[in-house]
């Protein structure tokens, strides 16, 4: 189960108040991205609209089960019942922005929000307590003779779905991340008296707990994320154990999603970080069935297994929140939804499994063990050490690395190093340690160049189409959020790209995610790595209007610069001569291919070039050519999602596809790394 959001495109003339839209009439069938959804274990889901009104379209819920009549009221939750549950959504930050900023109309502040909700619902109440007075009246006609009232029942199209929300015949949202939007929305409950279904991307409500009590009639059950943080403004105080500090405070939490943002697939990861970050085995679960189908007002039909409820079930290879779980089948309605599926390769177990628990480090009393001043200890309590070229794995779990100066003097079997070391800190890691590399981030949006993707004043600004070459390291910051963030999951070396609207991206820097400031010792690996560049879709500008005008270019420019002899430091002759790598990044098949000949081209007329894809969604299709043309790929998303219509040959995997484009790469030999879609989602690909 899960709620997700289906953009709306604003217009000048789109009005802050559109409750009563229906968003079905909106929805279409066709294509259906439902297919995706029910393989990552989705049976279920709240469409909702937009956030940029501060009321939005009627919301619906639908099953995702394909009807064959191509209807979307086939497809409803309760398709066919008279007397359904209707959903509606208010919004607390973004009108501002949308009708402040870009439209220059009201609302453009808090203030101007509350006013115009209050006033919205002064005048649905108006016309709610006409309505009572009608039908008062025809409740003190006559009862004998032909007496009737002269005036019409009193109806408003504009008001008629907040007067639903006055009599509870709405279950209505609000989507608010801060503390005073949280208390304005509680206020505004109990002065115009409707209840709160359920507050979603309240990321600050773990902080206002007792806030939120103090609702209409019913505490609000909140939706969040598990790990998003600092994307806006309103984020940046989020906290991974709010789901806990939540229930441990009688609030009721769901997990949730914010397609195509936060991928509807994905939601069992965020159940899943909610569990790692304190959530109890059982309640994790919940936070996806029964929590979302009792908000939703359809905890009689959906949401846990008993007699009596639909048939909505899904079969589970192992315990849905271990790493790499995936469905075997998905029953909607009893209907089976993955085709050519082997029951007979099915396992039975002999009583239910139990999330995998793993010990807590057990850190020594030293004062300073756990600061940035260590410099020597033992690790002991590990069970497998990811070496260079090797690993060295013991069952019993007592491998062990000294650390001696900052510098490792031994890893594995080391009772003799780390008796030399009595006096050291020792860190137990309980028998299930493992040991790795420090992680190396590629292609982070905006690491260490932005703060808040959403505030540009806390960025380094998007280089425009001017030809010049920028530099990340000139606009590199440290300290941030962000780069803790990276830093604390054990991230500890990034490299970093400009971004402009040009083909050319600029060069990208490596750095040390824990240095303090740019000349901390260290703190910079390599001032010029890479020279990245963009092709696709999003590249398109009025200089390069289209993508063969892209491809076109990044030829002509390799090509002049093989001839250039007398500028040898600019940065196509660079590359050109393989001094530094180009990074390319592509998603589509065909204009991968054009990569790779591009590159048979250049070394045919002498050059020595190294080339690396990012993104590279569709790479798995032409693997066999970018083995020979000796390319790596740097995927990204890490998790193949088919968004763009450009970049659809996505490998979903298991069970829809044996393979994904990671496993169908790395059988060809390919060097493949992983990057995130946004910068702050480093710390969750470490951790999933």
């Amino acid at each position: 189960m899960t709620c997700f959001g289906r953009h709306r495109q604003h217009q000048r003339d789109d009005p802050p108040f559109a409750p009563s839209v229906p968003s079905l009439d909106g929805s279409n069938q066709r294509p259906h991205p439902q297919v995706g959804l029910v393989w990552r274990r989705i049976t279920s889901t709240l469409i909702l609209p937009g956030s940029g009104n501060i009321m939005s379209d009627e919301a619906y819920t639908v099953k995702l089960c394909k009807a064959d009549t191509l209807s979307t009221s086939d497809m409803l939750a309760e398709a066919g019942i008279e007397d359904k549950w209707r959903h509606m959504k208010t919004c607390g930050e973004n009108p501002k922005l949308v009708y402040g900023q870009y439209f220059h109309t009201m609302p453009s502040t808090c203030l101007g929000e509350g006013w115009l909700l209050r006033d919205q619902f002064a005048k649905a109440l108006k016309l709610k307590d006409a309505q009572n007075d009608w039908c008062q009246a025809v409740e003190n006609l006559p009862k004998y003779g032909h007496c009737h009232l002269n005036t019409p029942f009193p109806k408003n199209l504009q008001y008629e779905s907040l007067v639903a929300v006055l009599r509870d015949d709405v279950k209505l949202k609000f989507h608010c991340y801060e503390t005073h939007d949280l208390e304005t929305m509680v206020r505004h409950s109990n002065e115009y008296k409707f209840k709160i279904s359920a507050f979603h991307h309240s990321l600050d409500a773990y902080h206002v707990p007792e806030i939120m009590k103090r609702a209409y009639k019913v505490v609000p059950t909140v939706a969040n994320f598990a790990g998003k943080f600092g994307y806006k403004k309103e984020a940046f105080q989020s906290s991974v154990n709010a789901p806990k500090i939540l229930v441990d405070a009688s609030i009721v939490m769901a997990m949730k999603s914010d397609h195509p943002v936060l991928n509807s697939q994905h939601l069992v990861y965020e159940a899943a970080m909610a569990r790692h970050y304190g959530l109890s085995e059982k309640l994790a679960p919940a936070s996806i069935t029964t929590v979302p189908a009792k908000a939703l007002g359809l905890d009689y039909r959906i949401g846990k297994i008993t007699v009596g409820m639909d048939i909505d079930v899904i079969i589970w290879e192992r315990h849905l929140l271990a790493l790499g779980s995936h469905p075997l089948q998905v029953y909607i309605d009893g209907i089976a939804q993955i085709e050519d599926v082997d029951e007979s390769k099915w396992s039975e177990q002999g009583k239910p499994q139990e999330s995998e628990e793993y010990p807590e480090l057990v850190a020594p009393k030293v004062k300073a063990a756990c600061t940035s001043d260590a410099k020597t200890g033992v690790f002991s309590g590990i069970r497998k050490i990811l070496l260079k070229d090797s690993e060295e794995f013991s069952a019993k779990g007592d491998l062990t690395v000294v650390i001696d100066h900052g510098e490792v003097v031994c890893a594995g079997h080391c009772a003799h190093e780390a008796a030399a070391f009595k006096d050291a800190p020792v860190y137990d890691l309980g028998g299930e340690g493992v040991v790795v590399p420090s992680l190396l981030s590629v292609g982070a949006p905006g690491l260490g160049l932005v703060e808040i993707s959403a505030e540009d004043s806390t960025g380094d600004g998007h280089h425009n189409l001017q030809p010049d070459i920028a530099y990340a390291i000139d606009g590199l910051k440290f300290g941030g959020l962000h780069m803790d963030e990276a830093y604390k999951a054990c991230v500890q070396i990034a490299v970093t790209a400009p971004h402009s609207e040009h083909v050319i991206q600029g060069v990208s820097v490596t750095f040390l995610t824990g240095a303090q400031t740019l000349v901390t010792k260290g703190a910079i690996i390599k001032k010029k790595l890479a020279l990245h560049v963009h092709i696709g879709q999003d590249s398109k500008s009025t200089l390069f209007p289209t993508v063969s005008s892209q491809i076109g270019f990044l030829c002509t420019a390799l090509e002049k610069s093989l001839a250039d002899l007398f500028s040898p430091n600019d940065k196509f002759t660079l590359v050109a001569r393989g001094k530094i790598p180009l990074v390319i990044e592509v998603n589509n098949r065909d204009e991968i291919i054009c990569i790779i000949q591009l590159k048979k081209e250049l070394e045919h007329k002498g050059a020595n070039i190294k080339f690396a894809l990012l993104g590279a969604i569709e790479a798995w299709t032409v693997a066999e050519y970018l083995v020979e043309a000796e390319i790596g790929v740097i995927l990204k998303p890490y998790l193949c999602t088919p968004v763009q219509c450009t970049a659809q040959k996505c490998l979903l995997g298991t069970p829809l596809n044996n393979e994904t484009g990671l496993s169908h790469l790395r059988k060809a030999g390919i060097k493949v790394g992983l990057v995130v879609l946004e910068g702050e989602d480093v710390w969750v690909c470490v951790r999933t």
